[in-house]
């Protein structure tokens, strides 16, 4: 009986103990004024257009509050709100650090704004990122409807958006320089060299553009100034004119 009684007695200590033990780390971890695990550095890698003053700001950390109190998932959401942001990872750093390692979106293509007469600038997802004051995008976006023109806007049909991320880099060995989609029933391409490309609907575009690519690995298109694929899978090539001398 009293071997019993010991074991049961003991079983009682260990746990009441580490019930203290549990108490005291979540006393030490979650009670601000112990300044225990406090949230006193923010540190952002990784941005190159959104600042890092701007992404310390959107998370709402307080210096009050302990690294393992932090929200993640909600911080996450805060910062992916900035227009440039497409992921953030939030890290906790041992033992007062918060990491947020950004990775940007890229800019696809541009559009002109009519109403402050500048080029604007739309990255992944058909986000509006600002003004394209350094012509970092490769082609310009014709004839596209957006919610606004201002920086955090979008693209309203995200058919567009996904065409023009497709459209990224060279088309038949020619640079694409402009993409007309102001009617989404005929889309038109126009390539350097002056070559056209007519592609029709949207939703059938990225279809028919791999039918363009298969033309243009077998055969020299440099003698034609249009490429139709707009009917049947078959397309129609308008060879250049003769420059007579």
């Amino acid at each position: 009986m009293k071997e019993g009684n010991a074991k049961r007695q003991s079983a009682v200590w260990v746990f009441v103990s580490g019930g203290v033990l549990i108490a005291a780390a979540i006393i030490a971890l979650y009670t601000p004024w112990l300044q225990i695990c406090d949230v006193r550095q923010i540190v952002v890698s990784g941005n190159q257009h959104a600042s890092a003053s701007e992404l310390a700001a959107l998370a709402q950390l307080r210096r009050s509050q302990t690294i393992f109190s932090v929200p993640v998932n909600l911080v996450r959401k805060r910062i992916e709100a900035h227009p440039w942001v497409k992921h953030v990872s939030v890290r906790r750093v041992f033992p007062h650090t918060i990491q947020l390692v950004v990775q940007e979106r890229l800019v696809l293509a541009w559009c002109w704004d009519s109403t402050e007469n500048v080029r604007v600038a739309i990255a992944e997802e058909g986000v509006i990122v600002g003004s394209d004051d350094a012509g970092s995008a490769s082609f310009e976006l014709v004839g596209a409807v957006a919610s606004g023109w201002s920086k955090g806007e979008v693209l309203v049909h995200p058919q567009v958006a996904n065409l023009i991320a497709v459209l990224q880099g060279d088309l038949c060995q020619l640079a694409v320089r402009s993409v007309d989609v102001t009617d989404l029933r005929s889309i038109e391409l126009f390539l350097e060299n002056d070559l056209q490309v007519r592609l029709g609907e949207i939703d059938r575009a990225q279809e028919r553009l791999k039918v363009v690519r298969t033309l243009c690995q077998q055969m020299e298109i440099d003698g034609y100034e249009l490429i139709d694929v707009r009917f049947g899978g078959e397309a129609t090539l308008v060879p250049r004119k003769a420059v007579r001398r």
